[in-house]
């Protein structure tokens, strides 16, 4: 069951064995009724299809697309508040939802599927996110985008060091021309080892960027990719070249994002493979404003390294006009789980205290629980508290999660 189960006795609920249709297509509202159970692949596969499924004139795709993609489902993606790697101009899960229907112990809650409204705080708004601690999400009603893979854009380009790259990337986002859909930096350390893993190391590229003095261990990658209208991504890609190139970036072309893009969700596969040799893979992520975005890098990248032999990657991928995310891999070589958790609880504490959210979009769970209460303060945690109490009384959906039943 993908590793969940019951800590605290109970039953684990699979809704994907029955609950996995799309239930209702609305082409004029460009809007999907889709099973909470729906897996991903299915999903997309179904939108791309949808003239030959549903009779409509236009292909759709759901525009979500989580390095999980393959084993995670439409529901999931909401409830855990996921984020996909085109986010940056499609939204995260919460964006792409209109309205849900959800079985709690107290009652049924079916949610409007309005575009907007202004009918006091949003019930909607309190379900995004919530990891099942209220109730059970049924049915969802998704937005969907016309789905034209001919007009895509794809870029690429190294910038002489991180401070060029995140500049460059604020400005794109505060551009006002419209957002990449991947849009992706890396840092020295995860550019080091990228340009390795998708064969662009001893290329033609490779000889250009260093004879033109982008040097290893400094250097800095962008990946991208636009959607939508024709002009429009053409658009966005000659905006974003000319941004780049004011940042001393060289073009590396859409050579790089190609490479990239076939094992997009492979990656977490090679983790449970180098296991067997005593070394761990695992990550931990945070939401960071523009202004201390360096902050929260540097003591991160700092405590992780402290620690001998520990390789550090890291990259920002889901963008805003206000900030972006710090995605940190960490590779260490340790067989004793509790030094383990103490690196990544150490980890934790140095994401709090630098100033950088719990998490993005990897949800909190049981690992990042104990940390709620200072992080949202006591006020707003008697809040969920309250919401925990009235939808689940006697605490049977997923106890433990997020401390909110205390």
């Amino acid at each position: 069951n993908f590793g969940y189960y019951p800590e605290k006795g109970g039953i684990t609920l699979v809704i994907s064995t029955h609950l996995n249709k799309i239930v209702k297509f609305n082409e004029l509202n460009q809007t999907v009724t889709v099973e909470a159970g729906m897996m991903g692949p299915a999903f997309e596969e179904a939108l791309n299809n949808a003239p030959e499924l549903y009779g409509v004139k236009h292909k759709f795709t759901c525009g979500h697309f989580p390095q999980s993609f393959e084993y995670s489902s439409v529901g999931g993606w909401f409830i855990t508040l996921s984020s996909g790697q085109q986010s940056s101009y499609y939204g995260d899960a919460g964006d792409l939802v209109l309205g849900v229907e959800m079985i709690s112990p107290s009652g049924d809650i079916i949610t409007k599927e309005y575009p907007a409204t202004a009918t006091g705080p949003k019930v909607l708004d309190i379900i995004k996110g919530s990891e099942g601690i209220y109730g059970i999400v049924v049915e969802l009603t998704w937005k969907i985008y016309r789905h034209k893979p001919e007009n895509r854009q794809y870029f690429g380009f190294i910038f002489p060091n991180w401070d060029a790259a995140v500049n460059a990337s604020r400005e794109i986002t505060q551009g006002e021309f419209g957002m990449p859909a991947v849009f992706r930096i890396s840092d020295p350390e995860e550019t080091h080892h990228g340009l390795k893993l998708y064969g662009i190391e001893n290329t033609i590229f490779d000889k250009l960027m260093t004879i033109r003095g982008y040097k290893s261990m400094e250097r800095c990658l962008f990946l991208g990719s636009a959607d939508g209208e024709k002009q429009f991504t053409k658009n966005i890609k000659s905006k974003v070249k000319r941004i780049c190139k004011k940042y001393g970036a060289m073009n590396l072309t859409s050579f790089p994002v190609k490479k990239w893009e076939p094992g997009r969700y492979k990656d977490p596969y090679l983790r449970e493979d180098i296991m067997d040799y005593g070394i761990v893979i695992d990550t931990l992520e945070t939401g960071v404003s523009w202004d201390n975005l360096h902050e929260v890098h540097q003591q991160c990248r700092a405590f992780v390294k402290s620690r001998p032999d520990t390789i550090c990657l890291t990259h920002a991928s889901h963008f805003y006009a206000q900030g972006t995310n710090l995605y940190f891999i960490f590779i260490i070589k340790e067989n004793d789980i509790k030094a383990y958790t103490d690196f990544q609880e150490g980890l934790l504490d140095t994401i709090q205290k630098s100033g950088g959210s719990l998490s993005h979009h990897h949800g909190v769970g049981r690992m990042i629980s104990k940390w709620m209460p200072e992080h949202l303060g006591e006020n707003q945690i008697n809040v969920l508290r309250a919401l925990k109490k009235h939808f689940d009384p006697n605490n049977i959906m997923n106890p433990g999660k997020q401390l909110i039943n205390g």
